[in-house]
Formats: C-alpha cells, structure tokens, sequence
C-alpha cells in the first residue's frame, strides 16, 4: 500500500500527515518538517523564516516536496525520504512563486525583488544524482540563471511543456513568457483593471 501524503504549512514548519484514503479525517502528524536554517534562528510565531508556498511535484525521477519562505531558502525534500535533511537553495529575497519542470531538472522561483531564478538541479546534483541522471538539458551546465523585467512582485510562475519556456504574472499587471536559453522576454501581455476592484494577476 503506498502512503498517501499530505503537507500542511504552519509558519516556518511543514506537517506531515497519512491518510488512509482521500476521505479519512486527520489524525496526528506523524512528522514535522522544517529548513536548518529556520530552526538555528529559533522559529517561532514571528520568525522571517515563515514559508509563503509548498509544492509537491516530480523532479527528475522522484516526487519532491519544495518550499519558498520569506527569508528566501528554496527547500527540496524527497517524499520516499523525508527524514533525511532537504537541499537547501537561496533565493535572497522573499520567494513566492514555484514552478517545477520533472523532466529537465528544473526549479524556478520567483520573489518580491522582481525577479525570477531558475535552478539548474540536473546539474546541480551532477556528480550526487540524488533525483535521477539525464544527460542534459535546456540550460546546459549553467546552474542559475535570474530573469528581469518584471516591475512589481511576482507570486506566480509555470514552465511550458517541454520546460524551455516559463510564463510569469506580476503585480505590475503584465503576463511575460521567457526563454529559458536566450534568457529574453519572447511574448508580453499586459492586463488592465476590470473595474472590479481584482487584480490582474
């Protein structure tokens, strides 16, 4: 029987659960999940640590559990591994977005400086394929890249199918599609108000 997951994120931890099935009511965590780098700074209801999205996906050739805080740390933890400690990226600004791309190897965030940055995993874990080996891909050996343009914060992101392409959507009321490889802006569309009162993004 393979455990059913769930993560629930509360500050700077993450709960974990197991369901019987979809429709069980929850029970204890059996574990709680959090960045070294947010308990070596004591935690705590107010803690810059606070984790602002998770996301579970497939990276490579594991299903992986990712979270952005406001400190920045981008968290990676293997779900058939939860007790080993997660990889641990830096985004040096208070992250939002998260898109991952299982097949290239990829992880992108996006944060309120304005920027995006796309992770290199494949190559990252080159010589340590703790997610799995491919023999390249869209981004080379290039391990991080950071794409620009933006003029206000952007809370979400997500690559194209074959992961050379990301959209954007920002508080400056504009949709952009980037090419990972050339690192340009290829497609742009800006959104007004509907007078609704809703932002568009």
């Amino acid at each position: 029987m393979i455990d059913l997951f769930l993560f629930i994120a509360m500050n700077y931890r993450i709960l974990v659960y197991i369901l019987d099935t979809i429709h069980s009511p929850f029970k204890c965590p059996i574990k709680t999940l959090a960045c070294s780098h947010s308990i070596e700074a004591g935690g705590g209801a107010d803690s810059p640590h606070a984790i602002n999205r998770i996301l579970v996906s497939r990276l490579l050739d594991k299903e992986v559990l990712v979270s952005v805080s406001d400190m920045g740390d981008v968290c990676i933890w293997r779900t058939d591994s939860l007790d080993e400690p997660p990889m641990i990226l830096s985004n040096e600004s208070s992250t939002w977005g998260i898109a991952v791309h299982g097949e290239q190897g990829l992880i992108a965030v996006s944060a309120n400086d304005w920027k995006i940055t796309v992770f290199n995993i494949l190559e990252m874990t080159r010589s340590n394929p703790i997610f799995g080996r491919r023999e390249e891909n869209c981004m080379g050996n290039t391990e991080k890249i950071e794409l620009s343009g933006h003029e206000h914060n952007i809370p979400n992101i997500d690559f194209n199918k074959s992961g050379r392409y990301l959209a954007s959507s920002s508080i400056d009321m504009t949709c952009k599609i980037w090419d990972i490889k050339t690192r340009r802006v290829v497609s742009e569309k800006r959104m007004g108000y509907s007078g609704t009162g809703e932002e568009p993004w």
